[in-house]
């Protein structure tokens, strides 16, 4: 009887040990945001990054999440970023720090910040370019390349 107990235990032991979670399949387009970018248009003279990493406590389903963060004009900053297959994405908890610049160096990081911050969309038409189309009043893209 007990070597029945025994064989039981190391079958159950076995089984469950085969039970492991499946690691989700993001989908191309999806995948391809994952790096590094580099704002390439929306009147930029300063170097502003975004960089995509996948938000390991949230498995993509349908919609993907993303810790976003990046360097813009002055300020750090971080997002979360969502993306659908569809090329929806939705942006929320924008955070930054807060150093002082110049005048000139502050209003473009206020814009970008309230543009990045509206994002209804985006686009891959190249795996080296990423637009992100924005709402608001004048509705507009940002314009990326990829650094890596």
């Amino acid at each position: 009887m007990r070597l029945i107990g025994i064989a039981c235990l190391v079958l159950i032991t076995l089984m469950t040990s085969q039970c492991r979670k499946a690691e989700p399949e993001l989908a191309p387009k999806i995948a391809e945001l994952i790096g590094t970018w580099q704002l390439i248009e929306s009147d930029s003279a300063y170097t502003v990054t975004l960089t995509f990493a996948l938000d390991t406590d949230n498995p993509p389903h349908d919609i993907t999440s993303f810790k976003a963060s990046g360097k813009s004009s002055v300020n750090a900053y971080n997002v979360n970023l969502f993306a659908a297959i569809d090329g929806m994405m939705l942006a929320d908890q924008f955070g930054s720090t807060k150093i002082a610049g110049s005048p000139d160096a502050m209003q473009f990081e206020q814009q970008y910040f309230k543009n990045l911050k509206a994002a209804a969309r985006f686009e891959l038409p190249t795996t080296t370019q990423l637009r992100v189309y924005h709402g608001g009043d004048l509705p507009r893209v940002l314009v990326y390349k990829k650094l890596n």
